[in-house]
């Protein structure tokens, strides 16, 4: 199925004619293919808003009650995190380090306090702070649409670490709760072009235009959190365990995803057993219908 064509700019064409052949796209594609149903969605945003880079990140409230109101972050983890291009080495080796420190590491009082006690500005930052203040609510944002006092932000550590020093110039957030613990969120960013070009800032429109496609995306937000294992467990699957997921998914036999995956058949049915054991399945049926948004088989 060919993909749809976007629009260069939000005032051009018929932006929403677009949005509506996009999700119709988005929609057809069955629940293996998901992660193509996401990178579709990103190329279309990238394309019709002038985004230089689309992020998909996927966040888990991995704490509650006193310990999320003491954590810095509120309870709230990124367990997950995709790009439509790729981060440059440097940035990738710091986001590595950042992420093993604060999302993934030991999920304790103590561990924060203390791991934060001088970063906290530097990690956590007005922006996260805002956005996390937000949180259980459909919402999008521009870095200057008055959400946050950008003039300050400009002077902060966490603007240096994470937006000047690689080149953002704007972007835009848009987030999306799948339930009370599960948060996609949308990252477009401009970045700086070669010899200093200027870029523009995002308008309000291509903000409401990018909004408009993310939010009608539907079924697509709660199977980026199944097909991730986040909807299940408070940590993804292994890369194993997507390829296991994926084949079920998909009709083959046990036989046939083992020799796919290189599995002898016993360790690949204790993969399967161990899957439907995380998403409380006890057959395929019942797996296909927690996609379908229908428990009842279960």
């Amino acid at each position: 199925m060919p993909p749809p064509t976007p629009v260069s700019s939000p005032l051009a064409g018929r932006p929403f004619a677009s949005v509506l052949e996009l999700w119709r796209h988005v929609h057809a594609l069955p629940p293996a293919r998901t992660q193509e149903s996401l990178r579709l969605l990103m190329a279309w945003l990238s394309e019709a808003v002038d985004a230089d880079n689309v992020i998909w990140m996927g966040a888990v409230r991995a704490l509650s009650g006193r310990p999320a109101e003491r954590d810095p972050f509120k309870g709230w983890r990124l367990r997950e995190r995709q790009t439509l291009r790729s981060d440059s080495p440097a940035y990738r080796r710091r986001l590595a380090d950042y992420l093993s420190r604060d999302h993934y590491g030991k999920l304790t009082p103590t561990f924060y306090t203390r791991s934060h006690t001088e970063k906290e500005d530097a990690h956590v930052g007005m922006v996260v702070r805002a956005l996390l203040a937000g949180a259980g609510v459909a919402r999008v944002h521009r870095l200057r649409d008055g959400w946050i006092d950008y003039a300050r932000f400009r002077r902060t550590a966490h603007y240096e670490l994470y937006y000047r020093s690689v080149g953002i110039v704007d972007r835009i957030w848009i987030c999306f709760p799948v339930d009370a613990l599960h948060e996609s969120v949308f990252l477009l960013d401009r970045q700086r072009r070669a010899r200093g070009a200027r870029r523009r800032n995002f308008s309000p429109a291509e903000a409401t235009l990018a909004a408009t496609a993310v939010f009608g995306a539907g079924l697509l937000h709660r199977w980026l959190f199944l097909s991730t294992g986040l909807l299940a467990g408070d940590k993804p699957l292994s890369p194993a365990e997507q390829q296991v997921l994926n084949g079920l998914l998909t009709g083959r036999t046990e036989k046939e995803i083992a020799a796919a995956t290189g599995q002898n058949p016993a360790t690949l049915h204790k993969y399967v057993i161990a899957l439907y054991a995380r998403y409380g399945v006890t057959s395929r049926a019942s797996l296909m219908a927690r996609w379908l948004g229908d428990d009842s088989t279960v």
